[in-house]
């Protein structure tokens, strides 16, 4: 019997175990009783339980599965492992330039086989001033991407203007804040860049964690090898950089998160936010054809065709000449 409920509950919560452990404890004793070996049964149970209880505080410790308990260092051990479900995603890059922001992704490339969809697949539109990089679990972002828009659209609805941006990132913030308090429940694992407008703060740029917490960035990285991207961020930006610079530093991080030397222009995708003449934001996805230029004027595209091409630097801006 003993052995029996050992593999049954030695998974289980303390409590569920010490229910299932003293019912068998029952049937023992009704047992041992009715042959006159009682105090034989106390001396067997009270060093069998002492035994299963240290077993079973070796398993609890070896696995945390609380996303609300602390480990003995002081760390929430599940916030730690959302976080690196997100270092082993696809990246995604942000920066603000002298007049707007940029955003940049590598797509999830499964398969040749895959239809390619007709929308981006890591940059997301919040609001009309307010677009995001997704890093992480596709589900998670996908159901965040909806509750942001619901508050969005909210906002919209009841002030008759856009949301702020900060004010948007921390309703999203909260709503993940949420989940790390409490049993049951599953982090989110998905990580966030936003960028966007409001007229109080001009361009902004923010990114956020499962855990809930956010900041304000000139220029950050998430997902695979961001520690790389962000160092050569940290070397090369510069305050005031103008569109083509920023675009010529964001194609250049997001090599540092890649395997190859020579990115293809199929997996990139890159956003610009800018204002037009009346004030409004203007969303920009570059194409393939211009962000093959851009590789190729950043020295990243190898190509029989681009053996013959020379990159001379004028004034900041890349320019693309035939070699002699």
């Amino acid at each position: 019997i003993m052995y029996r409920v050992q593999d049954t509950v030695i998974n289980k919560k303390l409590s569920d175990f010490q229910f299932f452990f003293f019912q068998a404890e029952d049937g023992i004793r009704d047992a041992q009783e009715s042959r006159g070996l009682g105090d034989v049964y106390k001396r067997q149970t009270q060093s069998t339980w002492g035994l299963y209880k240290s077993e079973y505080i070796k398993m609890s410790r070896r696995f945390d599965s609380k996303v609300n308990s602390f480990s003995a260092e002081g760390k929430l051990l599940q916030v730690e492992y959302a976080v690196e479900a997100i270092n082993k995603s696809r990246p995604g890059i942000g920066a603000l330039i002298k007049d707007g922001a940029i955003l940049g992704a590598v797509k999830d490339v499964v398969s040749a086989l895959l239809e390619r969809t007709r929308q981006s697949e890591k940059i997301y539109c919040l609001d009309k001033n307010i677009y995001c990089v997704v890093s992480g679990v596709s589900a998670d972002g996908n159901y965040l991407i909806d509750y942001a828009r619901g508050l969005a659209q909210d906002y919209r609805f009841q002030m008759r203007e856009y949301i702020n941006v900060e004010k948007l990132v921390v309703d999203i913030c909260d709503q993940k804040q949420y989940y790390t308090q409490f049993g049951g429940s599953r982090l989110f694992g998905a990580a966030f860049i936003y960028a966007g407008y409001d007229t109080t703060h001009g361009f902004q740029l923010y990114n956020s964690d499962p855990s809930g917490n956010y900041a304000g960035w000139k220029a950050t990285a998430i997902g695979t090898n961001s520690i790389a991207a962000n160092s050569f961020l940290k070397d090369e930006y510069q305050e005031d950089i103008n569109l083509d610079q920023g675009l010529d530093l964001v194609v250049k991080s997001l090599s540092k998160t890649l395997d190859t030397s020579s990115p293809s222009a199929d997996k990139i995708e890159l956003l610009v936010l800018q204002l037009d003449e009346n004030k409004q934001v203007k969303a920009r996805f570059l194409n393939e054809k211009e962000i093959t230029e851009l590789l190729k004027s950043c020295l990243l595209y190898t190509s029989d065709a681009a053996d013959d091409l020379l990159c001379v630097d004028l004034g900041g801006r890349r320019i693309i000449k035939k070699k002699k």
